[in-house]
């Protein structure tokens, strides 16, 4: 299922912080099993322009799936929630959420220090 297909009886999981986020936890849902959309990503166009509530994206699921698509997603905040890491290659400062380094591409490991 693609991003877009929400069915009128579904129910919104989340509220992502943008489209661009939306569109991640769509795919994180859907990589565990469980359908997930978005019905609108019409305000793309307005970053830098609107207010950041107003990018708000809700993320959908069918009824019967929202407490594993809850669970899913709480996993993902409480990912989100760790200190900024430093890249042992090259010394570059990483959200928490990354996994590998998005300027030389490393992998996290125990040999990152916290920043």
């Amino acid at each position: 299922m693609q991003a877009g297909q929400v069915k009128s009886d579904w129910v919104r999981a989340y509220s992502a912080a943008n489209p661009m986020e939306a569109e991640l936890l769509v795919g994180l849902l859907q990589q565990h099993g469980i359908g997930a959309g978005l019905r609108s990503q019409g305000l793309m166009g307005g970053i830098g322009e609107l207010p950041l509530d107003a990018l708000h994206t809700p993320v959908w699921v069918a009824p019967r799936d929202l407490e594993p698509a809850r669970e899913v997603l709480k996993a993902y905040e409480a990912k989100n929630d760790g200190p900024d890491w430093t890249c042992s290659e090259c010394g570059e400062v990483n959200d928490p959420r990354f996994d590998f380094c998005w300027q030389c591409g490393q992998a996290k490991d125990d040999n990152n220090a916290t920043g």
